[in-house]
């Protein structure tokens, strides 16, 4: 008899077609709840969307204002991009506007639920913030300059006017960011040319005192003409001087970003990086192959220890030690040759700005040998002139910053009166007429789901419960197939048939099941034996508590009878023991969908050959 055996596809059937009530009236109750929830319970959810294109850069007019802008600290205000723009339209300003406009904080305590009025929970300005922050969603559509704005809510409307209200005020928002950005970038810009304004101008006085007393009007000369191009090239080569140097800064910047990230490493960090870099190098192809030595030089120490490519291979190993130590001190020692190993492109890079640098370094060099040559050359022809050139220089070089500013200003005053917004509406908020949640197809499908998953769980625990024997095919399969099957409990005429078969004169009768079906049996059993041989068979039933002396004068009795057959309910009372040695045959009823598992386990343990009757319950 197995304890245990492993369940069969046909098992399975077996038991959902036992269990079918079961995982319908769980499948169906599931289903029933779903539905209720959706329809009775669920609180639909409605979104408002609206969509709005992002221009990239606003439709203002711009000046370039050249190299010289840096040169004089202008730091115009910067085109923030599309995810800063995002996050502003969720700015505390733009939510608290949104919040207060549609009168949310009273509304909420007015409809607060009934854990939250006796908790005394107020709902403050802050947290509907929080609120709509978490509930708003912004997202750019993919690979378009899209932005969708969207919203849900219980109420339609709300939903509307929260999207509506939400880009309105940001509207409001970007723009008052914009003008207090640019007016601390005019007042800045207005200050720096006050001053060089005042600068110009008495220039401008100097150069005309300077003329008059030196009566170096004669513009028109030849000699003035090859003065004045001079003055002009030398100012703008002192412009282009300025221009290299705010370029050279920003190619060192970036220079020492990259000698930042790669150079300064350990010598550990350097070796694991070349030896782990996608790309081939003298170091990993070294190490690969110490590694396979090392492998077939230990595998054959083990398997074949007087080969004489043992001692081969170790003068390899040291060749190749030697040889990866040289490399490594090789790439190590110039942080070029490494940074060429592992990255050929920032390599490229690199190399490109200490060669950009170098020739800055040295057009720098021309221009100032250019500007020294001028200078040399003016100031050998006349002290006047020199000192005139001088302020010709000045006069120059502040004419260009002059400019530079009243540029500045005149761009930054033209984007100021003609602002436009960063975003235009594609599609306007509206209404919606159909909730987005609960979705009904998903919400039945996923209850289906659950319901089929639970019908199958409930199938299953069920049948863990239940310890009766469920059918005669796991009878059969837990124990043995049975002496006697009958079809239901008045079946009678089998058990008379075999009792009679066998001439038994004396036998039990062990029910381990309905003891009411034991006594109906029990007595059409009697009387089918008593038609056959009239008076002949006595009939004794096990009584639990009964009295001693009475219990032992019914078993002297029983002892004393030629035929007598008795009835036991339980194997484990004492009436079981008391009769079990004096009966030919014990007949053990197992009743289906009754009997316990156990029962009929300890009992076949007990009886070395009973016959057993399997009863089938009525379909």
């Amino acid at each position: 008899m197995e304890e245990e055996r492993e369940l069969t596809f046909s098992d399975i059937l077996r038991i959902f077609k036992r269990r079918k009530w079961t995982f319908l009236i769980i499948f169906f109750l599931t289903i029933f709840l779903t539905a209720f929830y959706l329809f009775f319970m669920a609180t639909p959810k409605y979104e408002a969307k609206q969509v709005i294109e992002y221009k990239s850069s606003s439709s203002q007019p711009t000046v370039s204002l050249g190299a010289a802008a840096n040169v004089l600290g202008i730091s115009q205000p910067a085109d923030s991009g599309l995810t800063t723009e995002i996050e502003r339209m969720k700015a505390d300003w733009v939510l608290a506007n949104v919040v207060k406009e549609l009168n949310l904080v009273e509304k909420s305590n007015e409809n607060k639920g009934l854990i939250a009025r006796l908790r005394g929970t107020e709902v403050t300005e802050r947290d509907l913030i929080d609120s709509l922050k978490e509930g708003i969603n912004i997202q750019n559509v993919q690979d378009t300059n899209m932005i969708e704005i969207s919203y849900q809510s219980s109420d339609p409307g709300l939903a509307a006017s929260v999207v509506s209200l939400v880009y309105s005020y940001y509207t409001d928002y970007a723009k008052n960011l914009y003008f207090e950005d640019s007016q601390s970038y005019l007042n800045q810009v207005e200050t720096l040319f006050e001053d060089i304004s005042q600068q110009y101008d008495q220039i401008n006085k100097e150069v005309l005192d300077f003329q008059t007393k030196n009566k170096l009007l004669a513009s028109s000369s030849t000699s003035s003409q090859t003065f004045d191009s001079l003055i002009s090239y030398y100012s703008e080569t002192y412009m282009n001087i300025l221009k290299l140097d705010a370029d050279k800064n920003q190619l060192e910047i970036r220079k020492q970003a990259i000698e930042d990230n790669i150079f300064k490493l350990s010598p550990e960090t350097k070796e694991f990086i070349l030896t782990n870099t996608e790309k081939d190098t003298p170091v990993k192809d070294i190490k690969s192959k110490l590694v396979s030595d090392n492998i077939e030089l230990e595998t054959l120490k083990l398997n074949s220890p007087s080969s004489p490519r043992i001692g081969a291979l170790e003068a390899e190993i040291t060749v190749l030690e030697d040889e990866l130590e040289n490399n490594l001190e090789a790439i190590f020692s110039n942080d070029l040759n490494f940074l060429a190993s592992i990255d050929m492109e920032t390599f490229n890079e690199y190399t490109g700005i200490i060669t950009q640098l170098q020739l800055f370094d040295v057009t720098k060099q021309v221009y100032e040998n250019m500007l020294q040559v001028i200078d040399d050359e003016i100031a050998k022809s006349s002290p006047i002139l020199y000192e005139y050139f001088l302020l010709k220089q000045q006069q120059t070089i502040l004419q260009a910053r002059y400019n530079t500013l009243l540029a500045a200003l005149e761009q930054e005053r033209m984007k100021a009166s003609l602002y436009d917004n960063k975003f235009k509406v594609i599609n306007s908020a509206y209404i919606p007429e159909n909730p987005v949640s609960p979705n009904t197809t998903l919400t039945l499908a996923i209850g289906g789901v659950l319901a089929i998953f639970l019908g199958i769980l409930g199938v299953f625990v069920k049948e863990a419960q239940d310890k009766t024997v469920k059918d005669q095919y796991e009878f059969e399969s837990l124990f043995r197939v049975p002496d006697i099957i009958l079809n239901d409990s008045n079946d009678a005429e089998k058990i008379v048939n075999y009792v009679y078969k066998k001439d038994f004169k004396k036998f039990g009768l062990l029910f381990l099941g309905n003891f009411s079906v034991a006594q109906n049996l029990s007595q059409r059993i009697y009387n089918i034996l008593n038609t056959i041989k009239p008076y002949k068979t006595e009939y004794y039933t096990s009584i639990e508590n009964e009295d001693y002396k009475e219990k032992f004068e019914k078993f002297e009795k029983f002892k004393n009878t030629n035929e007598a057959f008795i009835v036991f309910d339980n194997f484990n009372n004492g009436d079981y023991i008391l009769y079990r040695d004096d009966l030919e045959k014990i007949i053990i009823f197992i009743e289906e969908k009754t009997t316990n598992l156990e029962d009929i386990k300890e009992i076949l343990k007990k009886e070395k050959d009973p016959t057993v009757v399997y009863v089938k319950k009525k379909r």
